[in-house]
């Protein structure tokens, strides 16, 4: 493939918005369940923007929803622009390709971390097991993109499987010698 095809910015730009939207459904679908929609990007916004650590939940502001869906998008972006960077080199590199798993692993952790830590100071305001479920679905969705725009990292996962590539030479007949 051309180089051009396989541009690390734009092919991270697309991974990080694949998983960003798949996100950012998983919030909406649970936020509405609830009757509160837009709940969560709500509750974030207003930490990360007006640094209320206890926000009124009841009332929805679109500017912080807004801003923070921004944020939320080019965070993603940023993630796949590595973890698309990290498919190339694997790529190229078969021993790197475990970083890639790691890549996303690192990514999952991270947000973990970072949600558990703002559920905690929000008082439980911010849904955990929800954003960490939406989190999981980001993460998972820009691995499996990943993982199908790279066949070779398929081949390779393959050919690990079997050891080096290399054949071992037959043993001579009549077994061991003496």
């Amino acid at each position: 493939m051309h180089a051009q095809e396989h541009s690390t910015v734009r092919e991270g730009m697309v991974v990080g918005l694949i998983g960003a939207v798949l996100v950012a459904a998983w919030y909406f679908v649970f936020d509405a369940a609830a009757g509160r929609p837009f709940h969560t990007p709500n509750v974030l916004g207003r930490i990360f923007f007006q640094s209320e650590v206890s926000p009124e939940t009841r009332v929805i502001a679109p500017g912080v929803v807004a801003g923070y869906t921004v944020i939320h998008f080019a965070l993603f972006s940023l993630a796949g622009m590595g973890l698309a960077l990290l498919a190339h080199l694997a790529s190229q590199n078969l021993g790197l390709r475990m970083g890639v798993w790691i890549g996303l692993v690192v990514s999952f952790c991270f947000l973990t971390g970072l949600i558990y830590m703002l559920a905690i100071a929000s008082g439980e305001r911010l849904p955990l097991w929800q954003v960490i479920g939406g989190g999981l679905l980001g993460v998972a969705g820009m691995g499996w993109i990943l993982w199908r725009r790279h066949p070779r990292l398929a081949s390779s996962a393959q050919e690990g499987r079997r050891g080096n590539g290399s054949e071992t030479p037959p043993h001579p007949p009549g077994g061991p010698r003496v």
